[in-house]
């Protein structure tokens, strides 16, 4: 399978002032890797604006993400820590970490978010991010992350 996330698309401990900030801090991870252009990042916080907090999956994780759009240069996931939790005003608050899904189109994102989710459907794991050291730990423990068949 190809790679789920690159390691120069998570950043741990990151500062963030609320939930739009954390949601621009992610996604600026994959404007500077040429994933996206800030343009998809305005539209992700517009579907939490329009939509309500409905992308803070789990306890304690936002999924950012929006429609497949033009602002999208090819499909990727970035991930981030946050130093201090960030309220989304919902029951699955407090969110101290923030996943970033653009998607060029409507299935070839389907296998990475599949992967994906079954990483961070185990609790280990999502202890595991949070207590990560180093980008590096986390990519290899997603990229490498056997799913059930």
């Amino acid at each position: 399978m190809s790679e789920v996330i690159e390691a120069r698309n998570i950043k741990l401990n990151v500062e963030a002032s609320d939930w739009r900030d954390s949601m621009i801090k992610s996604g600026q991870l994959l404007v500077d890797s040429e994933y996206i252009t800030k343009d998809y990042i305005d539209l992700t916080i517009k579907c939490v604006e329009e939509n309500g907090p409905y992308i803070v999956i789990i306890p304690g994780l936002a999924l950012s993400h929006s429609r497949p759009d033009v602002s999208v240069k090819k499909t990727g996931l970035s991930l981030i820590t946050l130093s201090k939790p960030v309220c989304f005003d919902c029951d699955n608050d407090p969110v101290d970490i923030v996943l970033t899904l653009a998607a060029t189109d409507d299935t070839f994102h389907l296998e990475k978010l599949q992967s994906m989710a079954e990483f961070i459907s185990d609790e280990d794991n999502i202890e595991f991010i949070k207590n990560a050291k180093t980008t590096e730990e986390v990519a290899k423990a997603i990229n490498e992350f056997e799913t059930e068949e």
